[in-house]
């Protein structure tokens, strides 16, 4: 018996099993918390002035198939585009606060992030989170009731998560959507902690631990159009999901600059819509649960 080739089948066939048993686990939990199905939360992080034009093409599409969509936006973007914003507001759009600091800057012919919570002192983020939430209110008209951090994966240390949730707390949060895919898989696709609701982002049917976003799926930082790829895996997982009845949340973020003219982005939604996955605001989704 060739003992080395059948380690390798196992181990090959222990691989291709483990995300059946990872969104397996999932699933019982998202049935624990109320869910009975797959629903699609779109989000959308607007971190440069390019997004405040794309949004304003983006938007109307999205209205007129049904979507609903959610806005990450810096105050400093806010404020730049201020009169777009707010006529999202008006429209339905709904908005959560992402700081008040600029989170990219330009150079070298591409756009660069700055503003990492982790690299800033406790009393600095709390500061930006606080402003934030004034700038919601200022340009929106409304008080946010989410939160984002700016840059996934930077901030999930368990004492930098609990400084943040003791912060939203404080100004009557309901929840923020700001840990990775690895929470949602621990915890479930929504989860209670510290007096309010974490929502983590999700990944893909066969990588679950890795978001799928747009910058992820951009072949070129100085030309950020999101590729063919970023449809393939979108497309794949709702089917693999859908096809295993794994209920739950497919949490998702986008860059709009991003996917404003990007083929994939349009095909991977008009997908979702034919497969009658009912897309949500956050609030929607806390409506659902009854944990």
């Amino acid at each position: 018996m060739n003992i080395g080739r059948w380690q390798r089948v196992a181990r090959k066939a222990a691989i291709a099993l483990w995300p059946m048993r990872v969104w397996r686990r999932y699933d019982q939990q998202a049935r624990r918390a109320g869910l009975d199905r797959l629903y699609l939360i779109l989000s959308f992080d607007c971190d440069t002035p390019q997004d405040i034009e794309a949004v304003k093409t983006l938007h109307p599409w999205l209205q007129a198939r049904g979507f609903k969509a959610t806005y990450a936006v810096p105050g400093a973007q806010l404020e730049q585009g201020r009169e777009v914003y707010r006529a999202l507001a008006d429209q339905g759009a709904d908005f959560i606060n992402h700081g008040a600091l600029p989170h990219m800057e330009w150079r070298d012919d591409r756009y660069w992030s700055i503003t990492f919570y982790n690299q800033m002192s406790a009393q600095a983020v709390i500061a930006d989170v606080q402003r934030g939430h004034e700038l919601v209110q200022q340009v929106t008209g409304r008080q946010a009731v989410g939160f984002r951090a700016p840059h996934f994966g930077h901030f999930q240390q368990p004492e930098q998560l609990g400084l943040l949730y003791r912060t939203l707390r404080d100004l009557d949060y309901r929840f923020a959507t700001t840990t990775m895919p690895a929470s949602a898989l621990a915890n479930g696709p929504i989860y209670p902690t510290a007096g309010l609701y974490e929502i983590p982002v999700s990944g893909t049917f066969r990588a679950p631990l890795t978001i799928l976003d747009s910058w992820g799926q951009i072949a070129d930082p100085r030309q950020p159009v999101v590729q063919d790829t970023y449809a393939q895996r979108f497309i794949a997982t709702i089917s693999a999901l859908q096809a295993r009845r794994v209920a739950g949340v497919l949490n998702y973020y986008v860059d709009p600059a991003h996917v404003v003219n990007s083929a994939a982005f349009y095909r991977a939604l008009e997908f979702a819509r034919e497969r009658g996955l009912e897309s949500l605001h956050y609030g929607d989704l806390l409506e659902r649960i009854r944990i």
